[in-house]
């Protein structure tokens, strides 16, 4: 069975928001999800209870004897926080001698909204499941003591009991058309951090340089012969050709091995019949033998890149050009590097370590880096990195010495970028901790959003730690099992800013 978190079962406050237009569930209100059952004049019951993989937000009038409760049901898929397109869920009602009474939405009302109803006969404590069946699986989630009211006042009156104050409204439609999220604040293993920067640099395996096998006039086989150019392993890069030269040497030394390779193969076969007639001796055969295979090897070599375009110069490897050094008509001599072609493999985290960390130098075994212009955090383990190296010396400029991961390269790291990186060493130590995209500051005081209900949120200061880079330790101001937003949050601001929430009922 899953895990089971309720998070809340109290008053359903009225909703509010920047613009009027945006409080309907999907330009609906809840009178429509409902058949026209107006919840204006009543104070409605909310639910929410999570599993690791869904969020239901049940929102219904209080369960009163003999009267039909319809539940506005919300579902979300935690992992993308977007609802629920299909499936169907059950609502069942137990009472303490195992009797109750079950109703199903086979499909939803509107996207993410299922509205399944009961009707119960008689008062009392219930126990309240709610199942369901999705392509994701099959979920089961159950809230004890449900009360069922003798009427509506007693209903009313119960529940006003428990309204919370300073809550911040945040619709689920509002947050399933944004990159939206939340997650439990618990304890975890944090490593000691050291805050520095670095730089992506090239991995010493995975450049290639390429050299000139013969001096000559360079040509490109295309136009698109340029830096970042994906290329295949023997796939052309240059022809080096010696027309225009006054000796054309690259044309002369074709037909001269060809000359001397038909030469000695006709030699070599006169040798064998005459070998084979004992005309001639073992040493003058093996001496006809020896200069074949000789001017067979050189003339391969040469004919194997030789073209009428010239010699074919060839990627070493599979990867991307990353640099060129020369230029279309431009004259090369024999082994001058002309171009650099990169594995497209790994890549080097070179992070600066100053000196007053140097004691912990031997306790750093990996590290997490973020570029400048993205919010994404990167881990070298997650890379399949690992530490290769470190400084020997101090750098006089700035007192650093270099720490050097070795790590997989992938699309969105390039070679040259500048990292703020967050170097861990070995020792650690359990504490309450969160993503740190879920903290905002205002003046240096820092504080985050608890989600108390589905749709309710309160604004909560607390002291922050040392961080990461992804997650950030919380000192004081939540407690483990809490739930935070940790996406989004920016927007539950915004909202919050419009004011708090009424003591009424709501539509959406």
């Amino acid at each position: 069975m899953n895990k089971i978190y309720l998070v809340a079962l109290g008053l359903s406050l009225s909703i509010i928001s920047c613009k009027p237009a945006t409080s309907g569930h999907e330009g609906h209100s809840h009178d429509e999800v409902t058949g026209g059952a107006s919840h204006e004049e009543h104070t409605n019951q909310t639910l929410t209870l999570f599993s690791d993989k869904t969020e239901i937000f049940a929102e219904f009038h209080p369960l009163v004897a003999g009267q039909v409760s319809i539940f506005l049901t919300h579902l979300t898929r935690l992992e993308t926080y977007k609802p629920y397109s299909e499936g169907k869920v059950t609502v069942t009602l137990i009472d303490k001698e195992g009797n109750g009474i079950r109703n199903t939405a086979e499909k939803p009302s509107s996207l993410g909204i299922f509205t399944p109803s009961l009707k119960p006969k008689t008062t009392g404590l219930y126990t309240l499941i709610i199942e369901v069946d999705s392509k994701f699986g099959k979920e089961r989630f159950e809230a004890q003591n449900i009360e069922v009211y003798a009427s509506e006042e007693k209903a009313t009156k119960a529940l006003a009991a428990q309204q919370k104050e300073n809550q911040t409204a945040f619709l689920k439609e509002q947050a399933w058309k944004i990159d939206f999220g939340t997650e439990d604040v618990k304890h975890g293993i944090f490593h000691k951090i050291i805050k520095t920067t670095g730089e992506l640099i090239a991995s010493s395996n995975s450049e290639i340089r390429i050299s000139a096998q013969s001096s000559g006039i360079i040509h490109m086989p295309s136009s698109d012969i340029v830096n970042g150019k994906p290329v295949k392993k023997n796939e052309a890069i240059f022809y080096i050709t010696g027309n225009g030269l006054s000796d054309n040497s690259l044309t002369s030394r074709f037909i001269s091995a060809r000359s001397e390779f038909e030469k000695t193969r006709a030699n070599y076969k006169r040798a064998e019949a005459l070998r084979a007639d004992q005309i001639i001796s073992e040493r003058e055969f093996d001496e006809a033998k020896s200069n074949f295979e000789k001017a067979d090897i050189n003339f391969q070599l040469i004919s194997k890149d030789y073209s009428t375009k010239g010699i074919k110069v060839a990627s070493p490897a599979t990867g991307y050009v990353c640099n060129i050094f020369v230029k279309e008509g431009e004259y090369v001599e024999k082994g001058q590097v002309i171009g650099i072609v990169d594995r497209n493999s790994t890549l080097i985290l070179k992070a600066d370590l100053y000196q007053k960390h140097l004691t912990q130098l031997s306790k750093i075994h990996s590290a997490n880096f973020k570029l400048p212009y993205r919010d994404e955090i990167y881990n070298t383990d997650a890379l399949d990195g690992k530490l290769i190296a470190y400084g020997r010396d101090i750098h006089q400029d700035d007192y650093t010495t270099p720490i050097f991961f070795e790590i997989n390269k992938i699309p969105e790291l390039y070679m040259g970028s500048y990292v703020e990186v967050y170097l861990k060493s070995e020792s650690t130590r359990k504490v309450l901790s969160i993503s740190k995209s879920a903290v905002l500051e205002d003046q240096s005081i820092f504080f985050v959003f608890v989600q108390t209900e589905g749709e309710s949120y309160e604004k909560r200061f607390v002291t922050i730690g040392s961080d990461n880079g992804k997650e950030i330790e919380i000192l004081s101001g939540l407690k483990a099992g809490e739930r935070v937003v940790s996406k989004g949050v920016y927007f539950v601001k915004l909202a919050s800013m419009a004011g708090a929430l009424p003591s009424h009922g709501h539509e959406h």
